[in-house]
């Protein structure tokens, strides 16, 4: 009979679908979706499934080829993580423009670790440059809302940081980017 190790940690992307057209993204010019990695969305069933069978998984990286809050099952599969003691966190990233009320607050009350924010401009005009179809404004709104759910229930979780990646078009703005933020 083979042991299980007590620790141990996978990446599954909850989906591989974006909304916006990142200018350099693989995902939104379509290479994930020749053969590499397919094209879709990991449904509340196939979650509980994966778990049910791998009970050794105690981490999962949520994200990778796609946005994972298009995913409209991720507030459910969030509780159901949080309730088998499964830690998720969002490390590689997400554009954080379209995020229900229920998932704010999901990614709060069950203790979401980590989520890097993809925001790429201080401005809606240079912002956009990268993250096109992306509004700053929403990603800035949801953020607020989060930031709500951490003090209503007086938790430090999910942990923020902003992934600003630099280019000609924004790099301007690093110096009007706030030393300390609530991000």
């Amino acid at each position: 009979m083979i042991e299980l190790p007590k620790i141990s940690e996978v990446s599954i992307d909850f989906s591989t679908i974006c909304q916006l057209r990142c200018v350099e993204c693989s995902t939104s010019k379509g290479i994930t979706h020749d053969g590499i990695v397919g094209r879709g969305q990991l449904s509340y069933y196939a979650f509980v499934s994966f778990i049910e069978r791998n009970p050794q998984i105690t981490r999962m990286e949520m994200s990778n080829w796609g946005e994972i809050f298009l995913n409209k099952d991720i507030a459910r599969m969030i509780k159901y993580a949080h309730e088998h003691r499964l830690t998720l966190y969002c490390g590689n990233g997400t554009n954080f423009n379209d995020v229900d009320e229920e998932t704010l607050e999901a990614l709060v009350k069950y203790h979401v670790e980590y989520i890097n924010l993809s925001i790429d401009g201080a401005t809606q005009e240079t912002y956009e440059k990268y993250r096109v179809r992306g509004n700053l404004a929403k990603v800035l709104y949801n953020i607020e809302r989060l930031n709500f759910y951490k003090k209503k229930y007086n938790s430090e979780y999910p942990k923020l940081s902003w992934q600003f990646v630099i280019f000609g078009h924004n790099e301007h703005e690093l110096m009007s980017c706030p030393k300390s933020s609530s991000v």
